[in-house]
């Protein structure tokens, strides 16, 4: 019997090590989750956004079982590993399967550009000043594969946005993407933070 990895379609983007906190509820995931469990399997998170679910995704191992319910549903966090693409989806289950392949890096072997890790990482920490996030210290990162996802999963981006990095076929394509989201959303949160404070020191807008 040919093997199916096993899908759970959301209205989320999973990055390779990102964490992804669930409750399953629903019958159908509550007996894919089960199998997963008892297989030490994984499954695959497929972007599913109006009519459509998204190919290319990535596949999640459960880490931990937070909580069980008398009646089945489970509260669990799983953490995202690697990136496959669906060759054709099977719906002979309660939930959706697909035969798929893996989706390898074209530079799997290199290092991203130094120049544009930088960028990113100096982008990266504006926003994080500008938004009140804490950054992390993302330079102990530096010149690793998977900048660009670790990054990503930190911001608040739109799942398209958030997509299209996965998607991409390289490290220093990856960060070229953020990078250049990133660059447009400096100046606009730079706006906003100006207004705000000048809307705090007096109660009204300033106007220079």
């Amino acid at each position: 019997m040919h093997d199916y990895l096993p899908l759970f379609p959301l209205d989320v983007v999973l990055f390779p090590e990102m964490l992804l906190p669930l409750h399953i509820f629903e019958e159908r995931y509550k007996e894919m989750i089960g199998e997963c469990l008892q297989g030490k399997s994984v499954f695959g998170v497929l972007y599913a956004h109006g009519d459509r679910v998204e190919r290319i995704g990535c596949t999640a191992e459960i880490s931990q079982v937070v909580r069980r319910y008398p009646d089945g549903r489970m509260d669990l966090v799983a953490v995202g590993k690697k990136r496959f693409q669906v060759s054709f989806f099977d719906s002979q289950r309660a939930y959706l399967q697909a035969d798929f392949e893996w989706l390898p890096d074209t530079d799997a072997e290199g290092e991203p550009s130094e120049e544009r890790a930088r960028r990113t990482l100096e982008l990266f920490g504006k926003v994080c000043k500008l938004t009140g996030q804490d950054p992390e210290d993302p330079s102990r990162e530096f010149s690793r594969q998977g900048l660009a996802f670790s990054l990503a999963s930190r911001l608040q981006l739109t799942n398209e946005i958030r997509q299209c990095i996965l998607e991409a076929l390289s490290e220093d394509s990856r960060l070229e993407l953020l990078a250049e989201h990133l660059s447009e959303l400096v100046p606009i949160l730079t706006s906003r933070h100006k207004l705000a404070r000048q809307a705090g020191s007096n109660g009204h807008l300033r106007h220079e």
